[in-house]
């Protein structure tokens, strides 16, 4: 009895884990839950369902048989979860409509400024698709990596801005 509380609390803590993801939509393939897609909050009711059913059971091989089922439906949700957010992942991708020059470096200094010029444009079309995937997310974990990448960006921002300026100080001193 003190071994199955114990296995009990160490599930309930490893739901916890699963929390932030709760309101995200996810598809399972298994016979350990009555659908096969839904909320992640459902599935870990089903869980605990199955938790509360091995918390009666006196009879050891019924004991054993919800203390697997119990490690399967875990099983199963977290890897469904971990699908669903590598899949997201996948696809939250920024897309710029430019093309740049292989080697930048190599260009002259007008043809380098035009480069800058247009990386900026795409930087900051790409800091305004991040700020719209930030503010339309719900996922935390998400929510994070945008916030790194945000920060990425604006730095990548500032340098772009930084070569721009030293450009056209060159271009202005080479016209004199």
């Amino acid at each position: 009895m003190m071994q199955k509380h114990r296995f009990l609390t160490q599930m309930k803590l490893n739901l916890a884990d699963l929390a932030p993801f709760s309101e995200n939509k996810i598809n399972v393939s298994s016979t350990y839950f009555s659908k096969q897609s839904g909320l992640v909050k459902f599935f870990v009711a089903e869980i605990e369902k199955t938790a509360e059913q091995l918390l009666t059971q006196e009879d050891v091989p019924y004991s054993e048989f919800y203390a697997e089922k119990l490690i399967k439906q875990f099983d199963t949700l977290n890897s469904a979860i971990n699908k669903a957010q590598q899949q997201k992942k996948n696809t939250v991708q920024f897309q710029s409509s430019f093309q740049f020059s292989t080697n930048i470096h190599t260009l002259s200094p007008n043809k380098r400024l035009q480069e800058y010029r247009k990386a900026l444009r795409a930087l900051n079309e790409k800091m305004s698709w991040l700020m719209e995937q930030n503010y339309n997310d719900e996922n935390e974990a998400l929510k994070q990596e945008l916030q790194n990448q945000i920060l990425e960006t604006e730095y990548r921002k500032d340098k772009c801005m930084k070569a721009i300026e030293d450009l056209e100080q060159e271009l202005l001193f080479k016209q004199k």
